[in-house]
């Protein structure tokens, strides 16, 4: 798969906005703007284990080196605004380890078959930038061309926002997990990319 671009039309005229799309490789080949902007959003939580075990970096290299991966990354006049990424989850994933189904999850929501997910590990907006419809314009764009049945992302318990708006663009909540040992526990949506 290769870089995508395109540039938005902004509510204002005097922000350029741009998208890109990006390979594993050209993500691990500089790992730093990720990482920096990562550290930026969370500094005020880094001390907890969602944000630290393991280190984010480390993270996003496993996920870059994985099958399916892709990166979205919005810049505001060649800034760096916020980013979202995820891979094919495999059928030996351990994405659902601990999932507790909501009621009105389907019997096999946590049955992964070879291509079934793209799996949304990250995304963030950097604070100048919240509130200008960055996950309306960076979704559309991160899950294009997909051949997976869905897409599914974890929302943590307490971030309400996030929640909503995921809910708000069409994810549905399947139930809940904690996604490593230590952390906090997160809603799991899914995403129907198919009819």
């Amino acid at each position: 798969m290769t870089a995508t671009s395109t540039t938005v039309e902004s509510s204002s005229p005097a922000t350029l906005w741009r998208i890109d799309n990006l390979t594993g490789a050209e993500v691990l080949d500089d790992l730093s703007p990720w990482v920096d902007a990562y550290e930026e959003v969370y500094a005020h939580a880094l001390h907890l284990p969602d944000h630290n075990d393991p280190a984010f970096g480390e993270r996003l290299a496993f996920s870059a080196a994985r099958s399916g991966f892709r990166l979205t990354a919005a810049y505001a006049d060649r800034e760096l605004a916020g980013f979202v990424y995820g891979y094919t989850l495999p059928t030996t994933t351990g994405w659902w380890d601990d999932f507790t189904p909501a009621p009105e999850a389907g019997a096999d929501v946590a049955v992964e078959r070879p291509g079934r997910t793209f799996g949304v590990c990250e995304a963030l907006i950097r604070t100048p930038f919240r509130r200008s419809g960055l996950p309306e314009r960076m979704q559309p764009f991160l899950l294009s061309g997909r051949t997976e049945e869905r897409a599914a992302g974890l929302v943590a318990e307490t971030n309400t926002h996030v929640l909503d708006i995921s809910l708000r663009n069409g994810w549905q909540y399947v139930g809940d997990l904690a996604p490593h040992p230590g952390w906090r526990r997160h809603h799991c949506l899914v995403l129907p990319l198919t009819d």
